[in-house]
């Protein structure tokens, strides 16, 4: 390889895989570990045919043997949702190749194309253009048909209630009883649909000011819409402020042609987040105030 990033190079037997699949005499000749990944160990590699035509593709290994036990087909289910969105109209990664028991690439694996741009937690100027531009493509994610598999995943809580506590921090210790009681509960009935599951502006990705594709699409599965609502109403709230949240919401219910949202998804996936609060005292204190707005929103 020419020049891969210092200590990110991949296994031989995963560059190897990821040359074959392109073509016969292709290269890897490039490698850069992307961040952010938890479930997962994920690579950009720029592949270089032997006439120099360059494929820029992403490399997802799931090496962590808990991962694997508990989400044995990941791989299948990400290669079945990938091929399940081709028709969005915003950028998404197209899959080029599997290896579902890491027999070719050293571990399971996923092979796909890599969506130009760069994420964008905070906007760069409007507010309003950018929780906007967050809710345009819900719609239509929402809309797209479920993959026929039926061990297609339903969508489930990322944390069991019975361990959920209010955290030490917390001001608002009420709401966030109300909270864990309420992700306790089965919850609301409604449609079902395809869900990115993980839908916040860390996997969204811009082009300047304008949003040029969603990655990381590894948890979607079946389930509400309010779920990709609320998760990124959250996010939202914690690295931007209230109001953004807010924006995005009305936003989404006006091009998903609906008044309705029901609060408690706001409080369920507070908790679902509690585990994962690693965070600073700024995103902390707006994360109890966005418990205390939902839960005062139930009353």
């Amino acid at each position: 390889m020419d020049e891969v990033d210092p200590g990110n190079e991949l296994p031989d037997i995963a560059c190897a895989w990821a040359a074959k699949v392109v073509g016969a005499g292709a290269r890897v000749v490039r490698t850069r570990r992307l961040p952010g990944a938890t479930s997962s160990c994920v690579d950009a590699l720029d592949v270089a045919s032997p006439r120099g035509q360059v494929a820029r593709l992403v490399l997802r290994r799931y090496l962590d043997p808990t991962v694997l036990a508990s989400e044995p087909r990941a791989v299948e289910r990400e290669a079945a949702v990938l091929q399940a969105i081709e028709r969005l109209e915003i950028a998404v990664p197209r899959l080029t190749a599997i290896d579902p028991d890491g027999t070719a690439c050293g571990a399971p694996a996923l092979l796909m194309t890599r969506v130009p741009g760069r994420p964008r937690v905070r906007p760069q100027s409007s507010i309003d253009e950018f929780v906007d531009q967050l809710a345009a493509p819900l719609p239509a994610i929402h809309a797209t048909p479920v993959p026929p598999d039926p061990s297609f995943p339903m969508h489930l809580p990322y944390s069991a209630a019975h361990d959920a506590r209010p955290p030490d921090w917390a001001r608002h210790r009420d709401a966030w009883e109300l909270a864990i009681r309420v992700h306790g509960q089965a919850t609301p009935h409604g449609p079902r649909s395809l869900i990115h599951r993980d839908y916040h502006p860390g996997n969204v990705l811009w082009r300047g000011s304008t949003l040029s594709g969603i990655v990381d699409w590894v948890w979607a599965c079946r389930g509400p819409a309010e779920v990709d609502v609320a998760h990124c109403r959250l996010n939202l709230a914690l690295q931007v402020g209230a109001r953004a949240a807010d924006d995005f919401l009305a936003s989404w219910q006006l091009r998903a042609g609906t008044n309705d949202y029901d609060p408690s998804w706001d409080l369920r996936d507070a908790v679902d987040f509690l585990p994962a609060s690693r965070v600073g005292p700024t995103s902390l204190a707006r994360l109890d105030d966005f418990v205390a707005r939902g839960a005062a929103a139930l009353a």
